[in-house]
C-alpha cells in the first residue's frame, strides 16, 4: 500500500468562526488540492464562487445599462464631502459646491444632449454648466440638497451655446456619516417636446385672441344693428301708426274701413314691440345708459317674467365704473347661464350674485335643478359653455362650472380689473 504521507501536503488551516464564504471556499480549494494535485503546466485561474459570479454579472449588466441607455446617466461628485444640516452655513456651502462638484462619469446619451464627447464633460462643475443662469442653479441645488432628490425641467446650454431643455431625476449620494458626497442623475432631452408645447400654447393664444377680436366685432355690429333697428325702423313704424290713427279719426262714418285701420294699428303696435325686443336682445340699451348693475337687475326681471321662475338677486358695488368690454363680458355670461337654466336645468329657483370689487368682478349664477354632469360640462357640443369660459379668459379672468346631481349647477366667473388687462 502506498504511504499516504509521501504525497501529503501540510494540513489546511480551518477557517475561523465568522469567516466569510469566500474564506471557506479557499479552505475547500486547499483541501481538494491536497488529494488531487494540479496537472503540470501553467497555473489555472482560480474558480469563482457563485456569489462572485453573480456580482460580476450584475456589474457587467450595470455597465451595459449605463453605457447603452437612451437616457443620459452621470455621476457628479464633490471634491470633498459636505455637511448639509441646520448647523451649516448653507449659502456658503452652496457657493463652494457650485465650484467644486464635478462630472466624474457620463454615458454617450448624456454627452449627446450637450453636443459633446463624454471626455469633454468630465470635470465640469455646476458653475460652468449653468454659467448662463447661476441664480437658477442655486435655487435648484438648494432645493435638491434640502430634499435629497428632485425632479426638474431646466433650460441648459450645449457646448456650442445652443439652448437645450432637460428633464431629469436626481438623487443625492451620502457618506456613512451623512455628509453629501455627490449625486447621480438621469436626464433626457425634451427640447423638441418643449418647442411643440410652446407652438401649441402660442396657437391657442392666437386662437383666443382671434375669438376675442371676433366677439368684439360681433358686439360692435350688434350694437350698430340694435341702434338702427330701434331708431330707423322704430321711428318709421311709429310714424306709420300716427298716420293710421289720423286716418281712423277721419273714417267715423265708414265703420268697415275704420275697423280695418284699427286692425292695422294694432298689428303695427305689435311690430313695434317686436322691434324693441329684437333691439334689446341685440344690445340692451340699459347696459350702455345705466351700467352693468342695472342691466343685470333688468335681465333678472325679464327672466322671471319669461319663465315664471323666482330669482334671488344680490348686487354690490365698490367700483365706480366698469369698462365696456368687461361689462359686456359679464352680462353675456349671465345671459348664456340663464339660457342654460331655462333650457336644461329643470330648476325651480335661481340665485344671481354680482359683486363689483375694487380689483375684481365676480358673478355667480346658481340653480337648484338636476345638476350638469361631467360629460355635459366637457362635451364638444356644449359650445355655450365653451363661449362662457372663453369670454372670461379673453378678459384675463376665469370661469368655473360645477354641478352636483339633483342639487343644481353653479357658474362662477371672476374678471380682474387690474390696469393693463383691458382687452
Amino acid at each position: 500500500m502506498p504511504d499516504p504521507s509521501a504525497d501529503s501536503l501540510p494540513p489546511a488551516e480551518l477557517p475561523k468562526p465568522g469567516d466569510s464564504g469566500l474564506t471557506r471556499l479557499a479552505y475547500l480549494r486547499q483541501v481538494l488540492g491536497a488529494s488531487h494535485a494540479p496537472p503540470a503546466g501553467p497555473p489555472l485561474a482560480p474558480a469563482l464562487h457563485p456569489a462572485e459570479k453573480a456580482l460580476e454579472e450584475s456589474q457587467r449588466l450595470l455597465e451595459l445599462f449605463f453605457a447603452q441607455s437612451l437616457d443620459g446617466f452621470y455621476f457628479m461628485m464633490l471634491d470633498e464631502p459636505v455637511r448639509w444640516d441646520s448647523s451649516t452655513d448653507k449659502e456658503a456651502v452652496l457657493e463652494w459646491v457650485l465650484e467644486h462638484q464635478r462630472m466624474t462619469r457620463v454615458n454617450e446619451a448624456m454627452a449627446a444632449q450637450y453636443g459633446a464627447d463624454p471626455g469633454q464633460l468630465i470635470g465640469l462643475s455646476p458653475a460652468q454648466i449653468f454659467a448662463h443662469d447661476l441664480a437658477h442653479a442655486r435655487r435648484v441645488w438648494r432645493e435638491f440638497f434640502d430634499t435629497g432628490r428632485v425632479h426638474v425641467e431646466t433650460e441648459g446650454r450645449r457646448l456650442d451655446g445652443q439652448p437645450v431643455w432637460i428633464e431629469g431625476d436626481y438623487i443625492c449620494l451620502y457618506a456613512p456619516d451623512g455628509r453629501i458626497i455627490g449625486h447621480f442623475g438621469i436626464q433626457r432631452d425634451i427640447t423638441a417636446r418643449r418647442r411643440h408645447d410652446e407652438e401649441i400654447s402660442r396657437s391657442r393664444e392666437e386662437l383666443r385672441a382671434l375669438a376675442a377680436r371676433l366677439q368684439s366685432v360681433r358686439e360692435d355690429e350688434r350694437a350698430r344693428i340694435s341702434r338702427e333697428v330701434h331708431d330707423e325702423l322704430g321711428q318709421a313704424l311709429t310714424g306709420l301708426r300716427l298716420d293710421l290713427s289720423w286716418l281712423r279719426g277721419r273714417l267715423k262714418d265708414r265703420p268697415e274701413l275704420a275697423e280695418r285701420v284699427h286692425s292695422a294699428v294694432t298689428r303695427i303696435d305689435g311690430t313695434i314691440d317686436t322691434v324693441r325686443r329684437i333691439a334689446t336682445e341685440l344690445r340692451p340699451s340699459v347696459l350702455d345708459h345705466l351700467g352693468l348693475l342695472a342691466a343685470v337687475e333688468w335681465q333678472a326681471q325679464e327672466f322671471e317674467k319669461r319663465t315664471g321662475m323666482p330669482v334671488r338677486l344680490e348686487l354690490s358695488s365698490a367700483h365706480p365704473a366698469l369698462d365696456d368690454a368687461r361689462a359686456t363680458t359679464v352680462f353675456r355670461i349671465l345671459q348664456e347661464s340663464l339660457t342654460n337654466v331655462a333650457r336644461h336645468a329643470g330648476a325651480s329657483h335661481v340665485h344671481i350674485a354680482l359683486a363689483l370689487g375694487p380689483e375684481v368682478v365676480t358673478l355667480t349664477v346658481a340653480d337648484d335643478g338636476r345638476g350638469i354632469s361631467d360629460a355635459e360640462r366637457t362635451s364638444l357640443r356644449s359650445l355655450g359653455l365653451v363661449g362662457i369660459r372663453e369670454r372670461a379668459i379673453a378678459c384675463g379672468g376665469e370661469c368655473t362650472i360645477e354641478g352636483r346631481a339633483g342639487q343644481g349647477t353653479t357658474v362662477h366667473a371672476r374678471i380682474p380689473l387690474g390696469e393693463g388687462e383691458t382687452p
